[in-house]
């Protein structure tokens, strides 16, 4: 596997030594999809299809591995599945939410993607030369389900398969990083409606996760606005302890990029993107 330039990770970590760390957590609060999907791309992708920058990253990395088949865990509104299959990779891509599939499934007419509605933690997808897990979508586990689910995706890998994942990271989080994600508030027509969406983050530094709080007002000008509220809860990680989750799952070689391939710094850049080889 291509490796970056960034410095290497030792193979253990005092995870003990972090606060809370090896607490077992309940059960996380997630958001409510099957409402939010036809407004998901407007707000989450500023109105694109694609994750076009992390696609262009992602399919010049798989070139250079000789990467055919890919695997996209909880793909969403397949903002990577549909471009990857648009640069000629054959897709398997799955989600939990029919909704969200359904939106990508409009996207994806002609293109060589084969979509399923599977839970990523326990769904048998096959054997790929890639695997992903994008948008913060491994936030969703508990840090249980999480170590499970990285040897889950380990074993839908070929012989030298790469998997890529990605989360906010929790120390740039406790700096500066965390200040644009603090409050947000945008707005947009969509299908004839003025659609706002606020939404209020709050950073819970005992068991190192966001809090998500959202309002959506859809309204038409004629009818009683229709308004989507939600409170949910995503877990963050420090690159030392998501280095420890990886390595305890099997993967041999394991590197650390920012957003889209750019040099990673442990302290300041504000996600991590995880590219592993099996």
């Amino acid at each position: 596997m291509v490796e970056n330039n960034a410095a290497a990770f030792p193979a253990t970590y005092p995870i003990a030594a972090m606060p809370n760390a090896r607490a077992k957590a309940k059960e996380m609060k997630q958001p409510n999809y099957a409402a939010y999907a036809r407004f998901y791309d407007y707000f989450e992708l500023a109105g694109c299809s694609e994750s076009e920058e992390l696609n262009i990253f992602l399919d010049e990395f798989f070139e250079l591995n000789g990467v055919k088949t890919v695997l996209d865990f909880a793909c969403g509104t397949g903002a990577q599945a549909v471009g990857l299959a648009r640069s000629g990779y054959q897709v398997t891509a799955a989600d939990l939410s029919a909704e969200m599939l359904k939106l990508a499934r409009d996207k994806a007419t002609d293109l060589p993607v084969t979509f399923v509605k599977a839970d990523m933690r326990t769904a048998k997808l096959g054997s790929h030369d890639a695997a992903i897990c994008i948008f913060n979508a491994i936030g969703h586990l508990t840090r249980e389900e999480c170590r499970a689910f990285f040897a889950h995706a380990r074993g839908h890998l070929n012989p030298q398969g790469i998997f890529v994942t990605d989360i906010f990271n929790y120390k740039a989080m406790t700096g500066k990083a965390f200040a644009q994600y603090r409050r947000m508030r945008r707005e947009a027509i969509i299908d004839g409606l003025l659609v706002q969406h606020v939404r209020n983050c709050t950073l819970l530094k005992d068991s190192r996760q966001l809090r998500i709080e959202s309002l959506t007002r859809a309204q038409d000008g004629t009818h009683k606005p229709e308004e989507i509220k939600d409170d949910w809860q995503m877990q963050l990680y420090e690159s030392e302890e998501l280095y420890d989750m990886l390595k305890s799952a099997g993967f041999s070689e394991i590197n650390f990029f920012g957003s889209v391939g750019c040099d990673f710094d442990s302290e300041t850049t504000e996600s991590i993107l995880a590219v592993c080889q099996k």
